[in-house]
């Protein structure tokens, strides 16, 4: 009779979490007790509650922005966000940029054996599935058995999406492994097609079994709608350069009409862009988000701690670098302020942009006013102050501060020191706009920048009240345009670290030094060196497999440069 623990144990070769959610018939049980399968998979409520912590592992606040838990910042990975290095203290993220990291050591790391749990979770829901009562209600059978498994399908799928990205071909497991049997110590990597299509297919089978959306009671759990998004994302991700160096024009045709059919799907259903690019991250529904996680009480307070300036009762730990502030174009003329910065760390002004160094913060894309809070900027009934005096500006032990904060999803109504207002937020995980990106991207390569790539991207700045883009760009310079659009659009919200790897540019964006702001005593503004950052393109594109899993199995062969 198998067994259920209420604990984590290593299971040949991953360390497996098998952990079980409270539920009515177990609340009074001891948790060192273990209950059997069968008694788990007999009523399709327990069922669904031990499917249920297959969803722990989403993206949400804290893998975008924070190092909590073992996880690790993925804004502060790249070009996006800087993160405060405390004297004396080790900080994974800072270290990370510096290169100092290896296959014994690194930020998530903890994710192989996190992602492989939640797979394991999937694999014995799967293999339990028969087990589980028919749900007859007044109108006949129910299709919740039925949708639980989609679920199972597609959150499998997004788990090894997610080991596909950090990893590139995984060994894939698609049953559970159980003590004693070897299998997991002599398991293999996949390559990095036959991971694709797998994933692919339990997208397909997922979306076969589930409906188009939930209401609000059920926002968050796995759809039909997800499972084509994700495959769009997928199938970008492989047809970009990181993953197709020969540039084969198949895969970005499979990519744009994968990304079409999910738009279509989408909007068929009642998906739209939100009116105001401020309410996606606001309003606890909108139309726009097509996956999130749910987040509130005291996750969503310690996001508000890290990122609240320091005069209102925040901590500071991050906020935007110098460079993320620079990509936001200025609205009248659509063009980039600042170039790039000289040796001395001044800024190469684009003078056709119309920006006016004096003022620095006028006139720019009005994403920028919600995504950051920056010197001068209103929030909650006062104007920010990072001047050398100001509130906002506390020196804590050197720590060097890039002096901007993340606007975007933090709650303004919240007090932190009274603890008032509500702090409850959803964090998108996809929305349509990455959607209309993906298929902009995907169809100017293998297209060129036709009217259909063009208008994917304009409805996105419209609804910034952006100009359009500029007609008759060439190719290369609409590449230029939709990566830019890719950046501010979806900034902060886990896309940058990403993309700049498929892209294949992060050996350029993260190997430089990245710069802070400093409002000098008499009102001027100066941009120092905050870090020199480190991208070692012979084995940065891809993590190492920890090494103790090497350890346990040496069939599994480390990723380039990390033996």
């Amino acid at each position: 009779m198998k067994l259920i623990n209420f604990i984590i144990k290593s299971m040949c070769g991953f360390s497996i979490l098998i952990s079980f959610a409270s539920c009515d018939d177990f609340l009074d049980r001891d948790p060192s007790d273990r209950i059997t399968e069968e008694e788990v998979f007999q009523k399709i409520q327990t069922a669904e509650e031990y499917l249920n912590n297959a969803y722990t592992f989403l993206p949400d606040f804290q893998t975008c922005t924070e190092d909590l838990g073992g996880r690790y910042k993925l804004g502060g990975g790249t070009d996006e966000i800087g993160y405060q290095q405390t004297a004396g203290v080790t900080q994974t993220p800072y270290d990370f940029n510096n290169g100092n990291w290896n296959a014994a050591q690194f930020p998530m790391q903890r994710s192989w054996t996190d992602f492989y749990a939640c797979i394991r979770r999937a694999n014995v829901f799967m293999s339990n599935y028969d087990l589980i009562p028919d749900e007859v209600s007044t109108g006949g059978t129910s299709n919740r058995k039925q949708r639980l498994l989609g679920e199972a399908y597609g959150l499998r799928a997004f788990y090894y999406f997610q080991l596909f990205t950090m990893w590139g071909g995984v060994p894939i497991v698609d049953k559970p492994i159980d003590l004693g049997e070897t299998t997991g110590t002599t398991l293999t990597r996949a390559s990095a097609s036959e991971i694709v299509d797998f994933i692919l297919q339990d997208l397909e089978t997922a979306a076969s079994m589930l409906p188009a959306n939930h209401d609000e009671s059920q926002l968050g759990r796995f759809t039909q709608t997800i499972a084509k998004a994700l495959a769009s994302r997928l199938t970008l991700y492989y047809a970009s350069q990181y993953w197709n160096p020969e540039n084969d024009i198949t895969k970005w045709q499979t990519a744009a009409s994968t990304a079409k059919a999910a738009i279509d799907y989408a909007e068929q259903n009642g998906y739209r862009l939100a009116d105001n690019y401020a309410d996606i991250f606001s309003a606890t529904v909108n139309p726009e988000v097509i996956w999130c996680k749910n987040s509130g009480g005291s996750e969503c307070v310690w996001w508000n701690w890290y990122g609240f300036p320091l005069g209102y009762g925040g901590w500071y730990v991050d906020g935007p670098l110098q460079e993320m502030v620079d990509s936001y174009e200025m609205a009248a003329t659509g063009e980039i302020p600042v170039l790039g910065y000289d040796e001395n760390d001044n800024q190469i002004i684009n003078l056709k942009s119309g920006y006016d160094p004096v003022h620095p913060f006028e006139g720019r894309d009005p994403r920028f006013y919600v995504s950051i809070l920056y010197h001068g900027a209103q929030w909650q009934g006062r104007a920010v102050d990072v001047s050398p005096t100001g509130l906002d500006n506390i020196n804590i032990g050197g720590v060097p501060r890039v002096n901007y904060f993340t606007r975007k999803y933090l709650w303004e109504q919240h007090n932190l020191t009274t603890g008032s207002g509500n702090s409850y937020r959803r964090f998108a995980i996809i929305r349509l706009a990455e959607l209309y990106l993906n298929y902009a991207e995907a169809l100017n390569e293998a297209e060129g920048p036709t009217a259909e790539v063009y208008n994917a991207v304009n409805k996105i700045r419209r609804r910034a009240q952006l100009l359009d883009l500029p007609a008759n760009l060439t190719k290369d310079e609409m590449r230029n345009k939709i990566r830019q659009e890719r950046r501010v659009e979806l900034a902060f919200e886990n896309h940058r670290f990403w993309d700049v790897r498929r892209w294949k540019i992060a050996e350029i964006v993260d190997n430089k030094k990245v710069h802070k702001i400093t409002v000098n005593a008499d009102g001027t503004y100066s941009y120092p060196v905050f870090q020199n950052r480190v991208f070692d393109k012979a084995k940065h594109y891809l993590f190492p497999i920890p090494q103790s899993e090497i350890d346990k199995n040496r069939n599994l062969v480390q990723n380039p440069g990390w033996n």
